[in-house]
């Protein structure tokens, strides 16, 4: 019997170390004590909470002071040195069949209740070789067969907030003299109507002191049906109805009075 209190003594205090470990690793995996582990739900902070079905949620609430720095949810950093190499960062794909809702691949949503510079969505390029660099680049196409309308559109922005008016769709500006484009807006490609103004606006287009040019041959239509137009072409201003010329400008002569 004077033997048995010592082994129990001796196995209370190993089971008494035993559970100490286990609660102690516990402690350590909870997000609080150890960042290492990521779990499906995390969350710092208070922020707003959102109705969201999703399967990993990152929660981040601040209200920070002091020194300026930026503060993510995510980050992912990626560098890619191989000369023969697709280096995708972020890849998000959907596969949908359905007939009532929306579907997004992406979503970024941004409520703006200070003053500072904000954006929804924001890409940096810095250009550091030859050939394409491009901040957003879309790629659409089209294999519906159907009878039924179909819109296919490659940027789609709509005016939804109100009741005070919003300032530009598409904003193009300059940085200062050395950071410009050379051209703000190119359409390169071919089809029915390069720029289609079916809305209702004061002035359709403003050019303020810029000019409008056209190549040599190319017309400006009156009406609606572009039966009325004028045009330049071997050294005279040219009035059209249909094809027929009905007038025209003889562009060396002398000057004089029309």
């Amino acid at each position: 019997m004077s033997n048995d209190k010592p082994r129990r003594n001796f196995l209370s205090a190993a089971i008494a170390s035993l559970v100490a470990c286990v609660f102690a690793k516990e402690s350590k995996a909870s997000p609080v004590e150890d960042e290492s582990l990521v779990r499906t739900r995390m969350r710092r902070g208070n922020p707003p909470t959102q109705p969201l079905d999703t399967m990993l949620l990152f929660e981040r609430g601040d209200e920070s002071t002091g020194r300026a720095m930026t503060h993510e949810v995510l980050s992912l950093i990626h560098e890619e040195k191989g000369k023969n190499s697709y280096p995708w960062t972020f890849y998000a794909s959907l596969d949908t069949h359905h007939e009532t809702g929306d579907a997004c691949v992406v979503c970024s949503r941004l409520h703006k209740h200070g003053p500072g510079w904000s954006s929804g969505v924001h890409s940096e390029v810095f250009n550091h070789n030859r050939a394409v660099s491009l901040g957003v680049n879309i790629e659409m196409s089209n294999d519906y067969a159907g009878s039924e309308s179909a819109q296919v559109i490659g940027l789609n922005i709509q005016a939804v907030g109100g009741p005070a008016p919003m300032q530009y769709a598409v904003h193009v500006h300059d940085k200062d003299e050395h950071a410009f484009f050379e051209t703000g807006v190119g359409l390169n490609g071919h089809g029915r109507v390069g720029i289609d103004l079916a809305g209702n606006y004061e002035i359709g287009i403003n050019t303020h002191r810029n000019n409008i040019r056209l190549a040599e041959g190319a017309c400006i239509e009156l009406d609606e049906r572009g039966e009325v137009k004028i045009r330049y072409r071997d050294g005279k201003i040219e009035f059209l109805k249909g094809q027929t010329r009905v007038g025209f400008i003889d562009m060396s002569a002398d000057d004089h009075a029309l």
